[in-house]
Formats: C-alpha cells, sequence, structure tokens
C-alpha cells in the first residue's frame, strides 16, 4: 500500500479500539516481555477524561487500521505571560508493518505535521516530550523538536537513614486535600513557570487515574492543620530498577519542615516496599535540587540506564528559548515517566 492512500485525520469517537489494538501490537514489540496491554479505561481516562481535553492526529489505513498516532495532553502552565496551554506529547507510534519500505519522512512525519500545524492555529504555547533516540532524531530533521536538557535523577539509598520528621503532622490520604489550591499559589508565587497544579489537575491525574494504587499522596500540616505540604509516592517506578518514585511535590521552597517530614515518609515507605532507593528529578538550579541533595539523594545520570531528554516546540506562545531553559520549573509528574 502506498503512502497517498492513507487517510490523515483527527481522533474520531471509535478509533479508540483501532488505536489500542495498534498501540498494544507496537508496545509489546518494543517493550518485550513483561509489557500489559493498555486497557479502554487506562485509554478513556487519559484522553477522553482529562479536563483539559485530548489531541490526536491519525494515519488511517482505507481497511480502518490505525497506522500511525501523534497525540498530546493537554495541560495548563502558569508562565511569566499568564496561563499557557501545554501539549504533552505522548504515544507516538508507527504500525510496524508501515515502517519500512516507504520514502522519508515517512508516516510517523506526515502524522506529526497536522498536530503541531493545529496547535499553532489554536493558540497552543508549547509542544513537550521525552522521546527516545529515534523519535527525537527524526523530529529534530522533520518535525521542528529542540533539545532542553538531559534529565538527571536525584537517588537517595534506602540503606541511608531517614531524615528526621520534624514538628509536622504526617498523614497518608486517599484524595487530593480540598485546601492544596492554597499551597499551590505559595508555591506559585516563588516560580516563574510551571504546570498547574490545582485540585481539579492534582485529582484526575493521581486519584482518577486507572493506575491509583500505584500512587501514595502523603500531606504534611501544622497541629493547626495548616497545610505545609503534599508529596505524592509511588513505591514501583521503572525508571531505575528496584527504586521508588518522587511523581509530584508541593512544598515552600524554604519550608525545611515540610521537605522533612515528606521525605521522612517517603525513605520509610521505600524502605517498607524492600527497594533500593527513591527516584526525584526537578531542574538541577531548583530550589528543590538543593534541598533534595541536603538530604541524601545523589545526582545520577539518567544514562546510566536509559537516556531521558527533555524537548519542546515553541508554536505561538510569547515564552522563548531562554525562558523555558532558565525558568521551566517540573518534576516526575509533569511526564509519563512517573
Amino acid at each position: 500500500m502506498s503512502l497517498p492512500e492513507l487517510r490523515i485525520r483527527p481522533y474520531r469517537p471509535g478509533d479508540e479500539h483501532g488505536i489500542l489494538r495498534t498501540f498494544n501490537l507496537v508496545f509489546r514489540e518494543v517493550c518485550g516481555e513483561g509489557y500489559v496491554d493498555r486497557t479502554l479505561e487506562q485509554w478513556r481516562w487519559q484522553y477522553l477524561e482529562n479536563p483539559m481535553g485530548h489531541r490526536m492526529s491519525l494515519a488511517v489505513a482505507p481497511d480502518g487500521t490505525i497506522v500511525s498516532q501523534y497525540a498530546g495532553v493537554p495541560v495548563l502552565a502558569d508562565t511569566p505571560f499568564g496561563e499557557q496551554r501545554f501539549i504533552h506529547c505522548v504515544d507516538s507510534m508507527s504500525h510496524p508493518q508501515w515502517r519500512a519500505g516507504l520514502k522519508r519522512p515517512g508516516v510517523f512525519v506526515i502524522t506529526g505535521l497536522p498536530f503541531s500545524a493545529h496547535s499553532r492555529r489554536i493558540g497552543d504555547a508549547v509542544l513537550y516530550g521525552f522521546p527516545v533516540d529515534a523519535a527525537f532524531r527524526i523530529g529534530a530533521r522533520y518535525l521542528e523538536y529542540h533539545f532542553l536538557r538531559d534529565i538527571d535523577f536525584l537517588i537517595r539509598d534506602a540503606k541511608a537513614p531517614p531524615p528526621p520528621p520534624g514538628e509536622l503532622a504526617l498523614e497518608k490520604v486517599a484524595a487530593v486535600p480540598p485546601d492544596v489550591g492554597s499551597l499551590y499559589e505559595r508555591v506559585r508565587h516563588e516560580k516563574r513557570l510551571l504546570l498547574r497544579r490545582d485540585y481539579r489537575y492534582l485529582t484526575w491525574r493521581y486519584v482518577q487515574n486507572p493506575n491509583r494504587g500505584d500512587y501514595e499522596l502523603w500531606t504534611a500540616r501544622e497541629r493547626s492543620g495548616a497545610l505545609r505540604g503534599l508529596c505524592v509516592w509511588k513505591p514501583g517506578g521503572g525508571l531505575v530498577p528496584d527504586h521508588a518514585t518522587v511523581a509530584d511535590w508541593l512544598a515552600r521552597e524554604d519550608d525545611a519542615a515540610a521537605y522533612d517530614a515528606l521525605l521522612h515518609a517517603v525513605a520509610r515507605g521505600t524502605a517498607a516496599a524492600g527497594k533500593q532507593g527513591a527516584v526525584a528529578v526537578f531542574p538541577e538550579w531548583s530550589a528543590e535540587w538543593r534541598a533534595f541533595e541536603a538530604r541524601g539523594f545523589v545526582k545520577t545520570p539518567s544514562a546510566n540506564w536509559l537516556q531521558r531528554r527533555l524537548v519542546y516546540l515553541l508554536t505561538g506562545s510569547p515564552l522563548t528559548a531562554d525562558v523555558l531553559e532558565r525558568d521551566w520549573w517540573y518534576a516526575l509528574g509533569d511526564s509519563d515517566l512517573a
């Protein structure tokens, strides 16, 4: 079959069944033994139930086979220029029968180009992702991918003694606390650019997630009840074998008591789960990076296991590459790596 016979179009209701067939075929091949097929429930949560909607560009064969997908998860960001919409690009794939024998740029690129063009038309600010090597090479050549930085991990050995819990009350909670918005606003004023961690987003991301059993939410509060910190911790992970993951983090940069309390919970839970250590990711220039290092986390290149990099494409925002480099604060929960 030739490339012109494919239809490049956005998602239509019902496409999810064909998308999942191709997705699971592709990722069984990529991930090998141990891969667990993505379910319809997981797919619906990530795309249809996201309060910010979805983005999908598909290449569809005449028989209805989903040949290629370029997809993204919209999220709100608070920036120096006000509220902006970022698109986290995930789940890009091409059917194995269509990868070979086609002239460049190939089906992945012709599916991706309308995606970024649509983002420009409707005012998305930034497309970003963490592509594997092959996707990054193709994206840099044909899709205007720009490299921001390699991702280094912060890793703490489970054998190290946990930090003292301090004077705050620690609690494992089943839901995002309703007063998280006021904590986010305090954190927001310390940072120039970050994804908005409000009640709606955090609830969708971690509590409504079909894999919600993978996450633990911990709060640190004053005896009066005032919320001082929130940590989302994942006993499993995958970034580093046999390590737990700090997926998300909210605490004032100078709140040593909140750091001590929440990282006490992480250290205690990591040891109880029998893991070798815990992994976190923040920009190396951030106060969080320095605070985690001061509490026993050690900088470790992701290339020790599998190289991770953050790439972006500006699609019409007043943001610039310099602003992203200097001001964009993130944690692992901003990716699909946690």
